[in-house]
């Protein structure tokens, strides 16, 4: 299998600016009506996991998609890599986790609730070291509450090679995706209910949870960004010294945000997240994603400040580390550090970066390298 091994620097940094939008979302306080419009921007912030889905359709695209064969000696390394990248972390974090739930409960909502048998839990822990829970409305925020997202990367990493291959015949099939991919979900949501009546853990547990937490409802999002890389791929890496894609898709994500912040705060919107209408979450992932990808083109063939801020050894080093803090900004590292040490988000934000640097260093990057496929087998 041979893997491109293109590095884009400021792509790198972006991911740091993704993730610290996911935490000044969860850092900020509790929507409530007619909170300051300034509150109801910064919790906004969630958008910063769609940063994160386009990103993954434009780099697994533009990694593999003149490698990419459906057979098995292929298919091993290219998952034993995304496996490598993903999971060894993940598993260390998720084990603390479930290991403070037993010794040290916390009483939080990212615990199992009380009462719950030894065989529930031993249901739950499966359930997210497999990386399923995300399936499962009730288990959302059970154990790392922000890993509901892995769930939908790996649905992608999975389809992704087959999604590849289908447009070798025409690029036209990435418009039929997802549509198809929704449309999925609602019957996989119409079936689970006839089916189960939902009592397993809440599997598929609605519409709006199948459209805002689940692939199939996100994968316009892994979409744009395939379609991104091989557009790219199509026009070649020439530099666009006039065009302003950079300054175009900054002022969308901005005018996005702002302009949903605004329609919260005068009522058109609601304001708490579960009651999200669905033209608000299909705006979310059909027309956001549009200035996300906007501006990762014009960050890989424009020259600009923002660029050279992203690709500075400051942002390389958060970016690399970006995955750790996503994953213990929220659960029972920030709880157990708010509890027993500060509860100033400055203080926390600092210590939160300063560990997931620490731990990219010595745990995430070091396993990495020694559990990803060798070059020999990645060459094959």
């Amino acid at each position: 299998m041979a893997e491109k091994t293109a590095y884009y620097p400021a792509l790198t940094g972006i991911r740091a600016v993704a993730a610290l939008l996911v935490v000044v979302f969860h850092m900020s306080p509790a929507a409530v009506a007619g909170q300051p419009l300034f509150t109801t921007f910064l919790q906004q912030g969630h958008i910063g996991v769609s940063l994160f889905f386009v990103l993954s359709g434009f780099l697994i695209t533009a990694r593999y998609v003149e490698s990419v064969r459906l057979e098995r000696r292929w298919f091993r390394p290219y998952l034993q890599n995304r496996f490598a990248r993903i999971y060894p972390v993940y598993l260390l974090l998720t084990c603390f986790t479930f290991a403070v739930m037993v010794w040290h409960p916390l009483h939080t909502r990212f615990e199992w609730p009380e009462g719950y048998t030894v065989a529930g839990k031993v249901r739950i822990v499966l359930l997210n070291l497999t990386l399923l829970r995300g399936y499962f409305s009730y288990l959302l925020n059970t154990g790392l509450p922000t890993a509901w997202s892995l769930t939908v990367e790996e649905t992608f990493y999975i389809l992704a090679p087959f999604l590849i291959v289908a447009l070798r015949r025409t690029w036209r099939r990435l418009l039929l995706y997802p549509v198809a991919f929704v449309l999925i979900g609602a019957l996989l949501v119409g079936v689970v209910d006839w089916l189960t009546d939902r009592y397993i853990y809440g599997l598929m547990g609605s519409l709006k949870f199948m459209l805002r937490f689940t692939f199939f409802g996100r994968s316009a999002e892994f979409i744009y960004g395939m379609a991104l890389a091989l557009w790219l791929r199509k026009q070649g890496g020439s530099p666009r010294p006039n065009s302003y894609y950079t300054v175009a898709g900054a002022a969308g994500i901005l005018l996005f945000m702002a302009g949903h912040a605004l329609l919260q705060h005068i009522g058109w919107l609601a304001i708490d997240p579960r009651d999200q209408s669905y033209g608000s979450i299909l705006a979310g992932n059909l027309v956001l994603p549009v200035a996300v990808c906007a501006l990762y083109w014009g960050l890989l063939y424009e020259r600009t400040l923002l660029r050279t801020l992203l690709e500075s050894r400051t942002f390389d080093v958060l970016g690399k580390s970006s995955y750790v803090l996503y994953l213990i900004h929220l659960g029972a590292v920030d709880t157990l550090f708010r509890r027993y040490v500060t509860d100033n988000n400055l203080l926390c934000l600092l210590f939160y970066v300063g560990l997931s640097i620490l731990l990219y260093t010595l745990v995430e990057h070091p396993l990495h390298n020694r559990l990803r496929a060798t070059k020999a087998l990645v060459g094959q």
